[in-house]
């Protein structure tokens, strides 16, 4: 199957508004699986939710457009705007819940890349990932394409509920992908910019320097791998702790990365718990250079594919020996080719969904 692709307009509410009422079913279920998924990490369904709703009011100041987005998608869908907010700023309520458990996050991560011109078989910029997430989200995310007035159109991978994204790119030729990343000082700061709304905002920014400011600019709750592309052939990884931010750029026309730190940093995080990222971004970008031949998407989706390690691999499948709550999949493998404007996407693991595309030109 293929992921489900919903036009929206330049009226935030209104966007709002046909987000929630197409996906209703999926919305509801996605609050149980963050409630649930809190609750396993000891955080009720009642203080996620008035966490959640706590939100409301900074997230209001800070992207009103937002705000109307939300109450649209709470009135289409019938839910409760604190519900709403909540997966606006799941990532948050992460750090804080999943800190409970020991530290670190239970939860396994993503891989991704960029690949300038002189590397890829079209002579484009890509940049791409696979999303690794709960296994309960599969299925309950959904490609959002908005024209908008004044501000930049964007095509973008979200979770049915969250009109921020997760991965997408815009007519200024702007594309993001993320990796989370765990460091000591997550959780311990609450008035940052949320991660969803930082999505959003880079999805607005009209030229590349704009695009870094969301991520440079702002106070962050958790620790984040941004990957910034440009159509013009330019990328860099920043990684974005609560204390401090490395700028990483690709070398012969590559990069690749994980869920840990790669530059300068204090103390251990993900990789504790989750050492499969110690070769993943690696392992990704030696397969692409060993391979001498050009990238292109049909390599692309056989490299995301790579099973090494399964099921803690590149293309991540849920392990039968975690709780069935904390499982996690590719939710979706993503490829953004920025200077065409065009999304391609699975719907679950490559290995088993083909990718479509979505250009942001309907």
């Amino acid at each position: 199957m293929a992921l489900k692709l919903l036009d929206l307009g330049d009226d935030p509410r209104d966007r709002g508004l046909a987000h929630g009422k197409a996906f209703p079913r999926e919305i509801r279920d996605n609050v149980e699986t963050y409630l649930a998924r809190f609750a396993h990490a000891g955080m009720a369904a009642e203080e996620s939710r008035r966490r959640g709703g706590e939100w409301l009011p900074r997230i209001a100041k800070i992207d009103p457009e937002y705000a109307l987005e939300m109450e649209g998608i709470a009135q289409g869908a019938d839910v409760p705007l604190a519900e709403i907010a909540l997966l606006s700023v799941r990532y948050e309520l992460s750090y804080l819940a999943f800190g409970r458990e020991d530290g670190t996050l239970k939860t396994d991560g993503c891989t991704a890349f960029a690949a300038l011109p002189a590397v890829t078989r079209s002579g484009e910029m890509w940049i791409g990932q696979n999303w690794d997430w709960l296994a309960r989200v599969r299925g309950r995310c959904f490609v959002m394409r908005a024209k908008r007035r004044g501000r930049p159109s964007f095509v973008c991978l979200t979770q049915a509920g969250i009109p921020g994204g997760m991965t997408g790119l815009n007519d200024a030729g702007i594309g993001v992908c993320v990796n989370g990343l765990t460091a000591p000082e997550d959780g311990r700061k609450s008035d940052g910019l949320p991660h969803h709304l930082r999505v959003r905002a880079i999805l607005s920014s009209g030229n590349f320097a704009e695009a870094l400011k969301p991520v440079m600019g702002t106070e962050h709750v958790g620790s984040t791998h941004f990957l910034i592309g440009h159509a013009d052939g330019e990328a860099i990884g920043l990684e974005a702790s609560p204390v401090h931010v490395n700028a990483l750029h690709p070398e012969d026309g590559l990069y690749t990365h994980s869920n840990h730190f790669v530059g300068p940093k204090t103390g251990a995080g993900f990789e504790r718990k989750h050492t499969s990222t110690l070769f993943r971004a690696k392992r990704l970008e030696r397969m692409i250079r060993q391979g001498n031949k050009p990238l292109d998407l049909a390599l692309a989706r056989e490299l995301l594919s790579d099973h090494f390690s399964h099921p803690k691999s590149i293309c991540a499948h849920p392990d039968p020996a975690t709780a069935e709550i904390e499982r996690t999949t590719t939710v979706s493998s993503v490829v953004l080719a920025l200077e065409r404007r065009t999304m391609y996407a699975s719907d679950g693991p490559p290995c088993e969904s083909p990718y479509e595309a979505y250009p942001l030109a309907a």
